[in-house]
């Protein structure tokens, strides 16, 4: 049997289905829970009760990348989904002859680390970054002899159709005509679009490396290319409001959640990006999100 088939699991979520796109339906095969293909045209499996792959699906793929996951509800629902899930998926596709797994993972592994490279301690703040972490340790524990797996860790993830915390920041922007960061400090964070995202992991199903990877679109996000966007796509004129240290110190106390979306930063060393140095996506799906919101 000729394994030419790459299975996205979890391709009922948005990175699955810009995995799908990016792999074209030649070469992916969906797997979700649901009886429902998540987009026509691509051969389609259900995982198990017991999180099982049918042993023909096994049988005929060169990869899987491990698209699923949860980013919110309680201990047992994380386990179950960021652990349980790419345990048994692994060990069933080690034991099939499947070469390689690609294991969707995060910076928040990395807690609230503003600089970040491949020496940046491990120190989860909730209990997704604790269930990634373990997901990592666990799969990297079943590589070797034959099967190889790579957890590609990616920052923010967001689109125009998903637009995540960017569309309160930019209502915010819109409301008050000003972005607030810290005196000193300005914000900058690595992002990357879901298109490539899924670029990036349909790379990294190739043979090739294993262990820890990091990816992120070279293109920083910060206050000063929002406002740029605001003001071009939209004419609107977006002051950036300095925030005194001692203002931001009390909202990192008293509303941690707040300060580390509106004041901290969070880079990736272009040493260590497995995007390389070019500029990917991030702006131009910034300003088509801004000209959609």
């Amino acid at each position: 049997m000729t394994r030419d088939r790459t299975l996205v699991i979890g391709a009922n979520g948005e990175l699955g289905q810009a995995l799908l796109r990016e792999l074209g339906a030649e070469r992916a095969i969906a797997v979700t829970r649901t009886a429902n293909a998540p987009l026509s045209g691509f051969d389609h499996v259900r995982i198990g009760p017991d999180n099982s792959l049918p042993a023909a699906t096994l049988g005929c793929c060169a990869a899987i990348i491990n698209a699923a996951g949860s980013v919110t509800g309680d201990d047992p629902t994380m386990r179950s989904s960021n652990i349980n899930l790419p345990r048994t998926i692994a060990r069933a596709a080690k034991v099939a002859g499947v070469p390689r797994l690609v294991q969707v993972s995060s910076f928040s592994i990395l807690g609230t680390a503003e600089h970040i490279d491949d020496t940046t301690e491990e120190r989860p703040i909730n209990a997704y970054g604790r269930s990634k972490a373990e997901a990592e340790h666990m799969l990297l524990g079943l590589s070797g002899d034959g099967f190889t797996v790579e957890c590609v860790r990616l920052p923010f993830l967001f689109s125009v159709s998903k637009p995540g915390l960017l569309s309160p920041l930019i209502s915010l922007a819109k409301r008050f005509r000003n972005l607030p960061t810290s005196a000193g400090r300005p914000l900058r964070r690595s992002m990357i679009t879901y298109a490539d995202a899924a670029h990036q992991l349909a790379m990294a199903s190739k043979p090739g490396s294993s262990g820890i990877s990091f990816a992120a679109d070279p293109r920083l996000f910060d206050y000063t290319l929002l406002a740029a966007a605001l003001a071009e796509e939209t004419g609107m004129k977006i002051r950036i409001l300095p925030v005194p240290r001692t203002i931001v110190a009390g909202i990192d106390r008293f509303f941690p959640a707040i300060g580390r979306r509106l004041f901290r930063s969070s880079v990736l060393d272009p040493r260590v990006n497995r995007a390389g140095d070019r500029p990917l996506g991030l702006e131009e799906e910034l300003r088509e999100l801004v000209r959609s919101a």
